[in-house]
């Protein structure tokens, strides 16, 4: 597995939240059904957590491998043709992640100077989960295009 920086932040981000969504939801349940009693912002932050782990995970599942993938066509290919198959999958999947990109940086903008309803936190920091996913995915997308054609092949 290697471990770049922009993996290593990512994995850390994914443990974080994903810690912190367990221990909200568990909390929330205690105290609703033993307790009796609901803590506001805690379905909020699990709700949160979730989405900056979506963002932020699809690159650790990338690097992984564990991504769906349907390589019918490509299974059926070797030699000179698969990496340019593979570049052009990668090029039609930097042009989404560009679009994400732009589409979360306006999320972002448009959302500063409001507040979450429960925790009173800046809402562009929730829609922040959007470009940094992005731009991390355009980073991985960017040295896996540069390692296929400009890494020499060892046998």
């Amino acid at each position: 597995m290697r471990t770049d920086k922009h993996i290593l932040i990512s994995e850390g981000v994914v443990i974080v939240a994903f810690f912190v969504m367990v221990i909200a939801t568990f909390a929330q349940v205690i105290c609703r059904y033993v307790l009796e009693f609901s803590i506001p912002c805690a379905d909020e932050l699990a709700r949160y957590c979730l989405v900056w782990l979506v963002f932020v995970g699809m690159v650790v599942a990338l690097v992984r491998g564990q991504h769906v993938a349907v390589t019918v066509l490509l299974d059926r290919y070797r030699g000179g043709f698969r990496p340019i198959a593979l570049t052009v999958i990668d090029l039609a999947c930097v042009v989404l992640f560009i679009a994400l990109l732009y589409g979360g940086a306006l999320m972002m903008q448009l959302t500063v100077g409001q507040t979450t309803s429960g925790m009173g936190m800046p809402k562009y920091v929730v829609y922040a989960a959007l470009p940094l996913g992005a731009i991390l995915m355009l980073i991985e997308f960017a040295l896996r295009i540069y390692r296929r054609h400009f890494t020499p092949v060892t046998d």
